[in-house]
């Protein structure tokens, strides 16, 4: 797989960041939209909703967070030596999924601290490895390596992917940083009174590096020659590193990211073989339909609708990546009657689900053959961040239509005034030719003026000269 970051700075210091996977655009990033996932506050209780089994938590910013009490460690409670669920008590909370529309951000007690290589969790006694990575031998290495980081530090560690085939020596060396950047945010929190942010995010190169630099990225471009010695520090451990190239001009523009980013506001994306999806998004999940539209070179219908389902599994994967959908997710694919297709598209589910680093649960095809699965996303999706609620249909997608929009207009007539001679109507110019002015001048004995200048074409505008 040919994969290739691009950065690009601008005057006011902002990063924005591409990844492209075999000329595809997957993945977009920006410093520009606001991010809390990660940071960690002091916090003061402002009430316990018991019913909830939540307390809602200032934090300092517009909206107070809601914690759930599972969400609490029990080494957390045994550490501070107060009642913690009382309102103005002093909590340790870090932002786990960003506020959306009128929701507070989701916090948590259970505390973790991410590296390139591990993540550290200082109220747990968990140890892991990433299941992405495969090879026994390496698997049980490292499994060893997080037992001796939890044995020596007294916290729990999860070894993740970039730790593969990387020497120990990185790893604890890493597992003492986190510690002490640990250690410092707890004597802050100790010495806290007001809710406050203490820990924030490192900054946005580090975090894209960090998170994004894998071993299988070729190319990585960059109009900002600073970028270099934070490239470098990533990629030290890389067996084969990728090559860097600083350009002049907007890397966007270099790459053809501008065009391909105009596809994120489609509703409908075309398929290679002639098929579709059609991504819609509701209040509560995300559906997505697949249709073969015009792909009829192939021999029978179902070899049809096998062809049009893998191709829309690969594309339905792509966009969940690259609009950040999460949540509730159900795929209607084309019909298959055949319970090996149905194992073929699985298998390549679960081949396309390796390429995203969120967290996605399979729970396979329901009995009218929708497949069911979640996304886990901490961040605000493409939709959250760049679209708003439309001010016409109020993100139905419907307004009235012109048929009963008419009605509403001779129902108003009905109701003119007595001495009424001339009526002025104003509607939209979609009603164009749809209203008989002819027959409105008969009907209520009035002069009429239609005039298809009016804004709105949901409503309209009656005005009466006597």
């Amino acid at each position: 797989m040919d994969k290739t970051i691009i950065l690009k700075s601008v005057k006011n210091d902002s990063l924005h960041c591409a990844i492209i996977e075999n000329n595809r655009l997957v993945e977009m990033f920006s410093d520009e939209d606001e991010k809390l996932t990660g940071n960690i506050y002091l916090g003061r209780v402002d009430r316990v909703v018991n019913a909830l089994d939540a307390l809602f938590v200032n934090i300092g910013e517009n909206k107070n967070g809601f914690l759930r009490k599972k969400d609490i460690p029990q080494k957390f409670l045994d550490l501070v030596n107060y009642d913690i669920f009382k309102p103005k008590s002093k909590i340790l909370v870090q932002v786990k999924k960003d506020p959306v529309a009128n929701k507070g951000p989701q916090l948590t007690a259970n505390i973790s601290l991410a590296g390139r290589f591990l993540v550290v969790f200082p109220f747990t006694d968990v140890t892991g490895v990433s299941k992405k990575i495969e090879t026994q031998t390496e698997k049980e290495r490292l499994y060893k390596i997080a037992s001796q980081i939890l044995e020596k530090y007294g916290i729990g560690v999860i070894i993740r992917t970039a730790s593969e085939g990387v020497d120990e020596s990185y790893l604890f060396e890493e597992a003492e940083n986190l510690i002490e950047k640990w250690n410092q945010i707890y004597t802050k929190f100790k010495r806290g009174k007001k809710a406050k942010l203490l820990h924030h995010e490192e900054s946005s190169i580090d975090y894209i590096l960090r998170e994004k630099l894998t071993k299988d990225v070729s190319l990585i471009i960059t109009n900002n020659t600073e970028h270099v010695q934070f490239i470098s520090k990533y990629i030290k451990n890389f067996p084969k590193k990728p090559k860097i190239e600083i350009i002049d001009s907007d890397p966007f523009d270099y790459k053809n990211i501008y065009n391909m980013y105009k596809e994120l506001f489609k509703r409908k994306i075309n398929l290679p073989s002639g098929g579709e999806i059609i991504i819609d998004k509701t209040e509560a999940l995300t559906v997505i339909d697949v249709n073969s539209k015009h792909l009829t070179s192939t021999l029978n219908q179902q070899e049809t609708a096998l062809i049009t389902n893998l191709e829309a599994v690969e594309e339905i994967f792509r966009q969940l990546r690259l609009r950040n959908i999460g949540g509730i997710i159900i795929i209607d694919f084309i019909d298959m009657n055949d319970d090996a297709d149905r194992k073929k598209i699985l298998e390549k589910v679960n081949e396309e689900t390796k390429k995203d680093k969120s967290k996605i649960e399979i729970f396979g095809f329901t009995r009218l053959g929708l497949l069911e699965l979640s996304r886990k996303r901490t961040v605000k999706s493409f939709f959250d961040i760049s679209t708003t609620r439309c001010p016409v249909c109020n993100g139905t997608g419907l307004i009235l239509s012109p048929k009963t929009l008419i009605k509403e207009i001779y129902h108003e007539l009905n109701n003119k005034p007595e001495n009424a001679k001339e009526v002025i109507i104003k509607v939209h110019p979609s009603l164009k030719g749809k209203i008989n002015k002819d027959e409105i001048k008969k009907l209520y004995n009035l002069e009429t003026h239609i005039h298809y200048t009016y804004h709105d074409p949901k409503t309209f505008e009656l005005t009466w000269k006597i």
